[in-house]
């Protein structure tokens, strides 16, 4: 290994646990080589190490040279690539296994290189803690997590039950744990088993939020804020946080992540108030970064009929009607798929790209009027009659910009309305969903049905 490329794993003794640890996730790599003054190397710390001492209670101000292995394998300058393979592998005295990483020192024990084991991780191959994962949009990412290779542990109370996660329980990179975020031990028990966090938990949508105003600002603001105090405590260092687009309210003009804010309803202010906070609480160590998901569609493990496009195609199936609220709001759809996409795409570009940033998440070209999304799901059902009433009960009214996600994380939707339009309409015939307005597909009803059994 080059100079320049050696650089990025040495810290001098002094350099305290959080810096380490903090620099380690920002530059995505997993060990930390202890060198003095004249680059003799002293000793290796692994990301793990790092963790464990914090978890542990070591003072995250302590300098990491007290925490670090002074027993290690090494090589001499000169040695061949077939016994550096060999050394990596682990065929050495030392019975813990494959190194993958090994120092390569001159006579004085000074630092010379490091030799990768080719085909390992060189970058930090992380397990990701996904609050509210057995959900809607979490189920996908559970599911594009493990494809990529991580592990996974959720944090759900399973309000809707396990059918979004259920495949998933044997899976040796998958672990569920059932709680409450809003429960202070369940989250730090959750959070020390993690190197960085996707939060998607909490009360979802407009009438549900408004259900009871206490209960869904302790779940989604003031739970918020206590996670967020927990994954600084445990150096946790990215934060992707899922928040919505309903934050512009009703707005006109195309809106940037700049643009005001107007919220008019619980569910968008208590996501107004959560992004405050993470912002505010930005440091070098921890990096929030906030995703505005557009308004949602399409299938999932864990379906919902109470979003509007969804709504719309499962009432033209079996009613061959569909009703419309208004006709003019616009809203900018976005397929369940591609905000899981999203959350991934945040946990893996750069931190200097996406750190303390907020992200409309969605296409500039997928912007609706209500009443053209049920033109456009009439066109997949032929027959179906579109009822337009002149109330307005939804104020809601946004069309947004989505050019700083392409741009920032080169990252791109991959289906539109029709498409999963189609898709719907594919299951209903099958006869998937017969029951499809029963309560457990709609959090409306099924968080009403709960809240009424408490005493």
């Amino acid at each position: 290994m080059i100079e320049k490329k050696l650089k990025r794993y040495i810290y001098a003794p002094e350099t305290s646990l959080h810096r380490v640890l903090g620099d380690l996730y920002r530059k995505a790599v997993t060990i930390c080589l202890v060198v003095d003054s004249k680059k003799k190397l002293l000793g290796i710390v692994t990301i793990t190490d790092l963790k464990q001492a914090i978890f542990k209670g070591v003072d995250p101000n302590t300098p990491v040279h007290t925490i670090m292995n002074t027993t290690f394998v090494s090589a001499e300058v000169g040695t061949s690539l077939t016994k550096l393979r060999r050394l990596a592998m682990g065929k050495t005295k030392y019975k813990t296994g494959i190194f993958e990483k090994i120092p390569i020192l001159d006579q004085h024990s000074t630092l010379k290189g490091l030799y990768i084991l080719p085909g390992s991780q060189e970058e930090l191959r992380r397990t990701v803690l996904v609050t509210g994962g057995a959900g809607y949009v979490g189920s996908h990412v559970c599911r594009l997590l493990l494809k990529k290779g991580y592990k996974v542990v959720v944090l759900d109370k399973l309000l809707f039950g396990n059918a979004g996660i259920r495949d998933l329980l044997k899976h040796k990179n998958f672990k569920l744990i059932k709680g409450d975020i809003s429960n202070i031990s369940t989250l730090i028990s959750a959070v020390q088993q993690a190197d960085a966090v996707i939060h998607l938990a909490g009360i979802v949508g407009d009438p549900a939020s408004a259900l009871n105003p206490l209960h869904t600002m302790e779940q989604n603001h003031f739970a918020t804020k206590a996670f967020i105090d927990v994954c600084k405590h445990y150096q946790i260092a990215r934060f992707v946080f899922a928040s919505s687009c309903s934050v512009y309210g009703a707005n006109p003009g195309l809106l940037k992540e700049e643009s005001d804010l107007r919220p008019v309803s619980l569910y968008a202010q208590s996501k107004r108030y959560s992004e405050f906070v993470l912002l505010r609480e930005a440091d070098d160590n921890f990096h929030p970064i906030i995703l505005r998901f557009g308004t949602l569609y399409g299938l999932s493990p864990r379906m919902r009929f109470d979003l509007v496009v969804n709504t719309m195609t499962a009432h033209a199936h079996s009613r061959k009607i569909i009703m419309v609220d208004g006709g003019g709001q616009w809203r900018p759809l976005l397929h369940v798929e591609d905000a899981a996409a999203a959350c991934v795409a945040a946990l893996e570009t750069p931190l200097q790209k996406v750190s303390g940033q907020i992200f409309n998440v969605g296409d500039t070209q997928e912007n609706y009027q209500i009443q053209d999304i049920a033109k456009a799901v009439q066109g997949h059902l032929p027959g179906t009659h579109i009822h337009q009433q002149d109330t307005v009960k939804d104020r809601r009214d946004y069309k947004v910009s989505f050019n700083k996600i392409n741009h920032r994380m080169g990252w791109r939707i991959s289906r539109t309305l029709t498409e999963g339009i189609a898709e719907i309409v594919t299951t209903l015939r099958k006869g998937q969903f017969k029951q499809w307005d029963d309560k457990r597909y709609n959090n409306y009803l099924m968080l009403r049905s709960v809240l009424e059994d408490i005493p």
